[in-house]
């Protein structure tokens, strides 16, 4: 159910026991809006922790407490009694800590997905925001708890990732207005933009060199595409997660209306897509059962074969394309 940020607040306020569940393949936003979240209910007397699937990338692992994302495999520091999901567009994209969501009395969600339809009891939904962090700030105003460094810095890495370093289409005033608060916190941006946009490891450097000299274009070169193999992983020693940003280089090149990879992960065919030229790809990841934004989604095919799968997505890609253009 659609909810006011006034009955999120309240929502915050008259339970406890916290967990803070953010999806599987995190990214800054989902980090750092996970973060604060749990940091804001401690602030407020509650006891909280952040819950997600996957390692913390190493590259955000700057972030103040970012040691304390966990998940039922790992081990829970208290059995919750409420779960929050944030940046999460609807149950799957939990993963496996869904079953923890799903095992709390009460469950909300916070969210700047357009794909959502309201699937917590409570949830906070602002779809024309650019990330779950700037939604996290107005909570924090909403509830009276002012912003500590280490939180003002989490909500930074959210919105300036998502935002696309604040370039993004849905990047707006209010934006650049709740952003200028975390800067009053004492967010350092010099500090925040060199580890987040300026900095990657050697491993991550090979592997990008590898992935772009990979790319395949079609549909006039319409359509760019790059399969990333284990062997890539193997030859530059990067890890998985730094892979992530890869998909972006796709829209920088003139005439690409759709960038994608693929990546063998877990049984599964992994696919991440970036729309330009006001191309919108929630609706061609909607085929792959995924979902996201106008221009950064994400899908996947169970049990599929990358090798087989990539050309096949392709070919969605180019149709998909011909029928919206």
């Amino acid at each position: 159910m659609i909810s006011t940020i006034q009955e999120m607040a309240r929502f915050l306020r008259e339970n406890d026991d916290f967990a803070v569940i953010t999806h599987f393949k995190p990214d800054g936003d989902a980090y750092g809006s996970a973060l604060a979240l749990t940091y804001i209910l401690e602030k407020m007397g509650k006891r909280a922790f952040p819950v997600c699937d996957d390692e913390v990338e190493p590259k955000y692992r700057f972030l103040q407490g970012w040691e304390r994302f966990t998940n039922e495999t790992k081990g829970l520091p208290f059995t919750p009694k409420t779960a929050v999901g944030v940046d999460v567009s609807d149950e799957e994209r939990m993963g496996a800590s869904r079953a923890l969501y799903e095992k709390c009395v009460k469950q909300a969600a916070i969210d700047h997905h357009a794909s959502n339809a309201g699937f917590a009891p409570v949830t906070y939904l602002e779809a024309e925001a650019v990330a779950a962090g700037q939604l996290i700030v107005k909570i924090a105003n909403e509830l009276n708890v002012s912003l500590t460094k280490p939180i003002a810095e989490q909500l930074y890495t959210a919105v300036s990732t998502d935002s696309g370093n604040f370039s993004f289409k849905d990047t707006d005033g209010e934006t650049f207005r709740l952003t200028a608060q975390l800067l009053d916190a004492g967010a350092d941006v010099e500090t925040l933009s060199r580890r987040i946009f300026r900095s990657r490891t050697i491993g991550q450097t090979r592997l990008i060199g590898m992935a772009l000299s990979s790319i395949v274009l079609s549909e006039n070169g319409k359509v760019a595409g790059i399969m990333l193999t284990d062997e890539m992983f193997e030859k530059s020693g990067a890890t998985r997660p730094e892979a992530h940003s890869i998909v972006n280089y796709l829209n920088e090149i003139d005439g690409v209306c759709i960038g994608l990879t693929c990546e063998q992960r877990e049984g599964e065919v992994k696919i991440s897509f970036r729309g330009a030229n006001d191309t919108d790809v929630s609706l061609l990841a909607a085929r792959f059962e995924g979902g996201g934004h106008k221009a950064a989604s994400g899908g996947r095919v169970r049990g599929g074969k990358l090798e087989t799968e990539f050309p096949r997505i392709m070919r969605a890609a180019e149709e998909y394309l011909r029928e919206i253009k």
